[in-house]
Protein backbone atom coordinates (compact mmCIF):
# COMPACT_ATOMS: atom_id res chain seq x y z
CA UNK A 1 0.00 0.00 0.00
CA UNK A 2 1.71 3.06 -0.91
CA UNK A 3 1.65 6.40 1.17
CA UNK A 4 -0.77 8.16 -1.16
CA UNK A 5 -3.50 5.04 -0.69
CA UNK A 6 -2.85 5.40 3.51
CA UNK A 7 -3.22 9.53 3.43
CA UNK A 8 -6.07 9.03 0.96
CA UNK A 9 -8.14 6.55 4.04
CA UNK A 10 -6.98 9.29 6.63
CA UNK A 11 -8.15 11.56 5.13
CA UNK A 12 -11.45 10.33 4.24
CA UNK A 13 -12.01 9.59 7.33
CA UNK A 14 -10.51 12.69 9.07
CA UNK A 15 -8.38 10.13 11.14
CA UNK A 16 -6.57 11.76 13.90
CA UNK A 17 -4.51 9.97 16.75
CA UNK A 18 -2.36 11.72 19.37
CA UNK A 19 -1.05 10.80 22.75
CA UNK A 20 -4.17 10.93 24.86
CA UNK A 21 -6.57 10.38 21.87
CA UNK A 22 -8.15 8.74 18.67
CA UNK A 23 -10.95 10.47 16.57
CA UNK A 24 -12.73 10.28 13.11
CA UNK A 25 -15.56 11.30 11.17
CA UNK A 26 -17.01 7.92 9.58
CA UNK A 27 -18.57 10.01 7.13
CA UNK A 28 -16.90 12.87 5.99
CA UNK A 29 -15.74 11.71 2.98
CA UNK A 30 -19.50 12.11 1.78
CA UNK A 31 -18.95 16.04 2.44
CA UNK A 32 -17.70 16.70 -1.33
CA UNK A 33 -20.28 14.33 -3.06
CA UNK A 34 -22.80 16.28 -0.79
CA UNK A 35 -21.96 19.94 -1.41
CA UNK A 36 -22.06 18.94 -5.75
CA UNK A 37 -25.81 17.35 -4.83
CA UNK A 38 -26.96 20.79 -2.78
CA UNK A 39 -25.11 22.87 -5.83
CA UNK A 40 -26.92 20.84 -7.93
CA UNK A 41 -30.60 21.34 -5.96
CA UNK A 42 -29.76 25.12 -5.91
CA UNK A 43 -29.13 25.72 -9.93
CA UNK A 44 -32.28 23.84 -10.33
CA UNK A 45 -34.34 26.07 -8.52
CA UNK A 46 -34.28 29.07 -11.30
CA UNK A 47 -35.00 26.34 -13.49
CA UNK A 48 -38.11 25.20 -11.92
CA UNK A 49 -38.76 28.97 -11.10
CA UNK A 50 -38.48 29.99 -14.40
CA UNK A 51 -38.62 27.25 -16.85
CA UNK A 52 -41.33 25.01 -15.60
CA UNK A 53 -43.31 27.09 -13.73
CA UNK A 54 -45.06 28.56 -16.94
CA UNK A 55 -45.52 24.33 -18.55
CA UNK A 56 -47.29 23.00 -16.04
CA UNK A 57 -50.56 23.54 -13.88
CA UNK A 58 -50.78 25.17 -10.46
CA UNK A 59 -50.91 21.85 -8.26
CA UNK A 60 -48.40 20.15 -10.39
CA UNK A 61 -45.89 23.15 -9.80
CA UNK A 62 -46.54 22.92 -6.13
CA UNK A 63 -46.01 19.41 -6.38
CA UNK A 64 -42.31 19.74 -7.85
CA UNK A 65 -41.43 22.72 -5.51
CA UNK A 66 -42.89 20.09 -2.60
CA UNK A 67 -40.32 17.38 -3.97
CA UNK A 68 -37.66 19.72 -4.02
CA UNK A 69 -37.94 21.11 -1.05
CA UNK A 70 -37.70 17.76 0.57
CA UNK A 71 -34.85 17.02 -1.66
CA UNK A 72 -32.60 20.14 -0.31
CA UNK A 73 -34.09 19.51 3.43
CA UNK A 74 -32.40 15.51 3.14
CA UNK A 75 -29.34 17.08 2.04
CA UNK A 76 -29.05 19.81 4.56
CA UNK A 77 -29.65 17.13 7.18
CA UNK A 78 -27.08 15.13 6.13
CA UNK A 79 -24.96 18.21 5.86
CA UNK A 80 -25.41 19.60 9.45
CA UNK A 81 -26.55 16.41 11.37
CA UNK A 82 -24.60 13.56 9.52
CA UNK A 83 -21.18 14.64 8.25
CA UNK A 84 -19.72 16.34 11.04
CA UNK A 85 -20.39 13.44 13.67
CA UNK A 86 -16.99 12.46 14.83
CA UNK A 87 -16.14 9.60 17.72
CA UNK A 88 -13.57 10.03 20.30
CA UNK A 89 -11.55 7.69 22.17
CA UNK A 90 -10.12 9.38 24.87
CA UNK A 91 -7.81 6.86 26.41
CA UNK A 92 -6.94 8.25 29.62
CA UNK A 93 -10.05 8.43 30.69
CA UNK A 94 -11.13 5.29 29.46
CA UNK A 95 -14.38 6.58 27.76
CA UNK A 96 -16.06 6.87 23.77
CA UNK A 97 -17.55 9.83 23.39
CA UNK A 98 -19.73 10.64 19.91
CA UNK A 99 -19.25 14.67 18.99
CA UNK A 100 -22.12 16.25 16.78
CA UNK A 101 -22.36 20.21 18.17
CA UNK A 102 -21.57 18.92 22.42
CA UNK A 103 -19.68 15.54 23.21
CA UNK A 104 -22.05 13.04 24.29
CA UNK A 105 -20.23 9.91 26.44
CA UNK A 106 -21.49 6.48 24.93
CA UNK A 107 -19.42 4.03 26.55
CA UNK A 108 -16.38 3.52 28.69
CA UNK A 109 -13.52 0.90 26.26
CA UNK A 110 -14.61 -2.29 28.68
CA UNK A 111 -18.41 -1.95 27.65
CA UNK A 112 -17.55 -1.42 23.84
CA UNK A 113 -17.65 -4.20 21.05
CA UNK A 114 -17.57 -3.65 17.38
CA UNK A 115 -19.68 -6.50 14.80
CA UNK A 116 -20.30 -6.00 11.48
CA UNK A 117 -23.31 -4.87 10.49
CA UNK A 118 -25.13 -5.90 6.89
CA UNK A 119 -27.40 -3.83 5.31
CA UNK A 120 -29.12 -3.02 2.31
CA UNK A 121 -26.77 -5.17 0.23
CA UNK A 122 -23.54 -3.61 1.88
CA UNK A 123 -22.01 -4.18 4.93
CA UNK A 124 -20.29 -1.60 7.74
CA UNK A 125 -18.53 -1.47 11.29
CA UNK A 126 -20.47 -0.66 14.35
CA UNK A 127 -19.50 -0.16 17.95
CA UNK A 128 -22.31 -0.85 20.52
CA UNK A 129 -22.26 -1.89 24.23
CA UNK A 130 -21.37 -5.66 24.86
CA UNK A 131 -25.55 -6.02 26.90
CA UNK A 132 -27.60 -4.21 24.17
CA UNK A 133 -25.39 -3.90 20.25
CA UNK A 134 -28.17 -4.93 18.40
CA UNK A 135 -30.76 -2.58 20.47
CA UNK A 136 -28.49 0.74 19.78
CA UNK A 137 -25.40 0.77 17.82
CA UNK A 138 -23.02 3.32 16.04
CA UNK A 139 -21.70 3.44 12.19
CA UNK A 140 -18.06 3.49 12.02
CA UNK A 141 -17.26 3.30 8.71
CA UNK A 142 -18.28 3.36 5.27
CA UNK A 143 -20.49 1.13 3.57
CA UNK A 144 -18.59 -1.90 1.77
CA UNK A 145 -19.67 -4.67 -1.11
CA UNK A 146 -18.13 -7.53 -2.11
CA UNK A 147 -16.41 -6.01 -4.83
CA UNK A 148 -12.46 -5.49 -5.15
CA UNK A 149 -12.56 -1.86 -5.07
CA UNK A 150 -14.43 -1.75 -1.51
CA UNK A 151 -12.39 -4.67 -0.45
CA UNK A 152 -9.12 -2.82 -0.57
CA UNK A 153 -11.28 0.17 0.85
CA UNK A 154 -12.10 -1.97 3.29
CA UNK A 155 -8.71 -3.11 4.03
CA UNK A 156 -7.60 0.43 4.22
CA UNK A 157 -9.98 1.02 6.67
CA UNK A 158 -9.02 -1.57 8.63
CA UNK A 159 -5.25 -1.22 8.65
CA UNK A 160 -5.13 2.64 8.92
CA UNK A 161 -8.68 3.30 11.13
CA UNK A 162 -10.42 -0.11 12.68
CA UNK A 163 -6.37 -1.82 14.46
CA UNK A 164 -5.46 1.64 16.06
CA UNK A 165 -8.52 1.98 17.34
CA UNK A 166 -8.72 -1.54 18.87
CA UNK A 167 -5.47 -1.31 20.00
CA UNK A 168 -6.01 1.41 22.03
CA UNK A 169 -9.07 -0.55 23.33
CA UNK A 170 -7.42 -3.43 24.10
CA UNK A 171 -9.33 -5.61 21.97
CA UNK A 172 -8.09 -8.63 20.26
CA UNK A 173 -6.98 -7.66 16.07
CA UNK A 174 -7.45 -11.24 14.64
CA UNK A 175 -11.04 -12.16 16.71
CA UNK A 176 -14.10 -9.75 15.30
CA UNK A 177 -16.68 -10.28 17.82
CA UNK A 178 -20.33 -11.06 15.84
Amino acid sequence: MSKDQIMNVIDRYKFKENGGEISFMPNYNFLRTLVWWLALGVMTFPVIMYYVRDKISGDQFKIVMGLWAIYMICFLFDLFFRIPVKYIFDKSEKCIYRKLLFSRKLMNFDEMTYFINDERGGYYYSIGKKRNQFVKSYRISNYFSGSKAFGRREDEYIKEILCPVLIALGIPLNQPEQ
